[in-house]
């Protein structure tokens, strides 16, 4: 029985399977299922960045206003 040479694979295009054969990717499943994981997260961390965002911008105020203080607490 004589098999023919998948071309694509012996020039090495990555090409294994042929069109129509059921192949297992099981990388493939893995990278679905984080991007809808991530998809689904995708809301909570808004939600944790939108709940961060005050504090945050009250530190910076808070930095910069020690800094101030510090400034002129040198200069006079």
């Amino acid at each position: 029985m004589r098999v023919a040479a998948n071309i694509a694979a012996v020039r090495g295009y990555g090409f294994t399977g042929y069109a129509g054969a059921p192949t297992a990717n099981l990388a493939g499943a893995a990278r679905f299922a984080k991007n809808v994981a991530l998809f689904a997260a995708a809301p909570f961390i808004g939600l944790a960045y939108a709940a961060a965002f005050p504090f945050v911008g009250l530190a910076v105020l808070a930095w910069y206003a020690v800094r101030a203080v510090r400034g002129r607490a040198g200069a006079a």
